[in-house]
């Protein structure tokens, strides 16, 4: 198989995910995304294999390794920071954590000193609502183009400074 076969297929592969994880959606079952994502992972893999016009020397190797490398710790960042932060916004609402900001000078009961934060714990309600954790799922969304975009990125820098697109010297 020839390598723009491979990357035709790949589209194809990405867009049937596309409308794979609107029909898990739709029907409320993410068993569907998580089973398809893993089988089409497998069949990439399988099919990438079967490529014969790659051709892998120690410099693709290598650009590969970095990039993977740098992927995965840009990434590790951006998900625990984004997602620590995404925690405190969804949990802090739901447990009753709020902080509660007030102008003393309209108060006529307390001295006037400007804005005060002043914490305070109400009940928790039942649950979180649910426009709370669809934010929280967009960001996840989010970050993974995010990543996507990291990773190709990374990819150009780590083939410019190895030299991929070097003009030949004969």
């Amino acid at each position: 198989m020839k390598k723009n076969t491979f990357y035709i297929i790949s589209g194809l592969f990405a867009i049937s995910l596309l409308f794979l994880f609107w029909l898990s959606i739709l029907l409320s079952n993410p068993v569907i995304i998580a089973v398809s994502f893993l089988i089409e992972a497998v069949l990439l893999f399988v099919l990438k294999r079967h490529i014969t016009d790659i051709v892998q020397d120690e410099r693709s190797i290598l650009i590969e390794m970095k990039t993977a490398s740098a992927t995965i710790k840009t990434a590790a960042v951006l998900f625990v920071t984004v997602n620590l932060a995404m925690i405190v916004y969804v949990f802090s609402d739901s447990l009753g954590f709020h902080t509660l900001t007030y102008n003393r000078s309209l108060n006529p009961m307390l001295f006037p000193s400007g804005f005060e934060s002043v914490p305070y714990f109400p009940v928790p309600p039942e649950m979180i609502p649910i426009s709370v954790l669809g934010l929280f799922a967009v960001m996840q969304i989010v970050l993974l183009v995010v990543v996507l975009f990291i990773y190709i990125g990374f990819q150009f820098y780590y083939a410019h400074k190895f030299g991929e697109w070097d003009e030949d010297e004969e």
